[in-house]
């Protein structure tokens, strides 16, 4: 395969993957959109909450359920680089100490 067929080859693969070079997420919508409609298949997938709670109250609960995530989420990762940044305080801490 010549470089000029898969230059047209490469170009035909993302014309069609974005439909025209639509940017992705116009196609594919948020991250919170995805969370939430993933959340919301959970939710129909139990019975007890698909007959107990309305279309519009699954939805919502979904939204409810992103947003405490996301902030967990959240929590979470400020947790993992006060660690990080603890550790390489730490560490550089020793280092000063033993170069004297």
């Amino acid at each position: 395969m010549n470089s000029k067929n898969y230059e047209e080859l490469n170009h035909y693969i993302l014309d069609s993957f974005t439909k025209g070079g639509t940017p992705l997420p116009t196609l594919l919508g948020s991250k919170q959109e995805w969370m939430t409609t993933v959340v919301v298949a959970g939710l129909l997938a139990n019975e007890k909450v698909s007959a107990a709670i309305d279309a519009e109250g699954i939805v919502d609960a979904a939204i409810n359920y992103v947003n405490i995530i996301q902030e967990r989420l959240g929590h979470y990762q400020n947790n993992q680089v006060n660690s990080l940044n603890h550790l390489l305080s730490k560490t550089n801490g020793e280092s000063d100490q033993t170069e004297e």
